[in-house]
């Protein structure tokens, strides 16, 4: 028996989980720093474009390494996951925050906050887009 992978329709409901889950995100970073003028969506699709393009790639490239002896792949995968993500957050923050001068405390509890959220939409999303019609199969 093969194993398989999300499909296009697959792709697309992790893609949107995420949007919504940036937009959230995205809501609470305007609350906490009112001085951010970008608006929700264009930083929620400005995430999400990023975990587009980056994601694939490196993700791929985790579960390469992931296959390395003596380690626990899942655990390990999601530590560097993680660490990747929170500089994904952090170049985000730079992007929108450049203007403001936050204080570095909060500049990477924002970032880990938020990296911490894009580990949890991973509950929702991989769980909706491996039961989404349309799965490819893998040998």
């Amino acid at each position: 028996m093969g194993a398989y992978l999300p499909g296009p329709a697959g792709f697309a409901v992790l893609a949107a989980v995420k949007f919504g889950g940036y937009v959230v995100a995205g809501v609470t970073l305007r609350k906490l720093q009112p001085a951010i003028t970008a608006g929700v969506m264009k930083i929620a699709a400005t995430r999400t474009g990023l975990g587009i393009l980056l994601g694939p790639p490196l993700a791929l490239a985790l579960l390469a390494f992931g296959h390395m002896p003596g380690k626990n792949p899942v655990i390990f995968i999601y530590f560097l996951l993680f660490f990747l993500r929170l500089l994904i957050w952090a170049l985000l923050l730079v992007l929108f925050t450049r203007r403001l001068r936050l204080p570095q405390s909060t500049f990477w509890l924002y970032a880990g906050a938020g990296a911490v959220w894009s580990c949890l939409l991973d509950l929702p999303g991989f769980g909706l887009a491996i039961i989404t019609p349309g799965q490819i199969v893998i040998c």
